[in-house]
């Protein structure tokens, strides 16, 4: 934050028109010195700096998105910032910038000293989202979104993040393992349960078609052998009947000449 700063910071009008071809597919080092400027004088607790970055970079219903709270309108977005640097003594520290010309997203850390506990010092990862929009002076500023995570505010904390490191997290990794592996054994039983219990059904419709192969051949040779028997008890009446036959027409021509016989006889006496 040296007189460089300034310097850059008093030309800040013609700046924004140097940004007109922030929306190129690809980022000049120029644009990204310039996010740069815009990222460390934001972060910064001057509020002169910050005022002149909503005033020229942050549209007026611009919006301000914090964990704790949302604002709408550069006013209220600088009622913020008086708040939390009268309660926070230390400046957050900018590592990372990643620029595609509509979004920026700063890696920060935020030193978190209360001004009315100064030993106390967290050290908290957190990440800043600049939104822009184009506009007639340029790309302006329409959302700025702060976002911290859970495990960096547990980490920042000296025995509570040595808890977290080297009991929580090894404590739910052997609990996640072990639920792996039952899942992994259970899935391997339910796929040989399933493989098997097709076999049993394949083995069970051969078996059906099987025996309902033998049931139909078994019928065929019952139907067959019930007609054999059926044909040779035909065969035998239809033998007896002509034998019967034969016998009464042996019985009648043996009973023939006693009747002509007879008849002879008859005739003589009536001569």
């Amino acid at each position: 934050m040296g007189s460089s700063d300034h310097s850059y910071g008093s030309s800040s009008t013609s700046s924004v028109s140097e940004m007109s071809n922030i929306n190129s597919s690809v980022v000049s080092d120029k644009n990204m010195e310039f996010i740069w400027w815009i990222a460390n004088r934001l972060t910064s607790y001057d509020e002169e700096m910050h005022k002149e970055i909503l005033d020229d970079f942050f549209t007026a219903d611009a919006t301000y998105i914090h964990p704790a709270l949302t604002v709408v309108g550069r006013y209220n977005i600088r009622k913020v910032f008086r708040v939390w640097t009268s309660l926070n003594k230390d400046e957050p520290e900018v590592t990372n910038i990643v620029f595609d010309g509509h979004t920026a997203i700063i890696s920060l850390v935020q030193n978190m000293r209360p001004r009315l506990f100064p030993l106390i010092h967290l050290q908290i990862p957190a990440t800043t989202t600049l939104l822009f929009q184009d506009s007639a002076i340029g790309p302006m500023i329409y959302s700025q979104q702060d976002s911290w995570t859970l495990e960096g505010i547990v980490q920042s904390m000296p025995l509570l993040g040595w808890w977290y490191d080297n009991v929580v997290r090894n404590l739910l990794g052997a609990v996640f393992t072990s639920a792996g592996g039952f899942l992994h054994t259970a899935n391997q039983t339910t796929g040989y349960l399933q493989f098997r219990a097709e076999e049993v059904q394949k083995l069970s419709t051969e078996i059906i078609e099987k025996s309902s192969a033998e049931i139909q051949q078994r019928s065929r040779d019952m139907t067959l052998r019930a007609q054999t028997i059926v044909d040779q008890a035909k065969v035998t009446v239809e033998q007896r009947v002509a034998t019967a036959r034969e016998e009464v027409e042996r019985m009648r021509q043996m009973m023939r000449p006693q009747a002509n016989y007879v008849k002879a006889i008859t005739g003589a006496e009536k001569a």
